[in-house]
């Protein structure tokens, strides 16, 4: 069973979030805020962590640069799941090192979809 890390301020998305992967089979691993992700991605080192760019302690792209090294030494999917849906927010999470980047609202097919491309390592191009 692979182990999926969600890095998430926002209690309500953070527990569907939790309750949609638990239900499609996937062990969860949840933090609410930056800080809490970076030590529990280093601790536990998921299969894949989906992570929102705007939080408290440390955004996702701070978190996103703590954990660099252990991703690429790991091959662990990054993936953001943002609100931040303007193009050059957009064009920042693109130019990123993170491999996909899913703006809320989103649709949950898509978002397993991805989710299942990426622990299949059938990655898909970076949208």
């Amino acid at each position: 069973m692979s182990t999926i890390l969600v890095i998430e301020d926002n209690a309500d998305i953070l527990e569907n979030l939790e309750e949609l992967l638990i239900l499609s089979d996937y062990e969860v691993l949840t933090a609410s805020n930056g800080c809490t992700g970076v030590d529990l991605a280093q601790k536990e080192i998921p299969d894949l962590i989906l992570c929102d760019i705007t939080m408290p302690k440390k955004n996702g792209y701070e978190v996103l640069e703590a954990l660099k090294s252990q991703i690429s030494q790991h091959s662990i999917p990054f993936i953001f799941l943002t609100a931040n849906a303007q193009e050059k927010d957009i064009a920042m999470g693109k130019s990123s090192k993170a491999d996909y980047y899913i703006t809320k609202p989103f649709k949950v097919s898509e978002l397993l979809k991805v989710i299942r491309l990426f622990l299949n390592k059938k990655i898909p191009q970076v949208r």
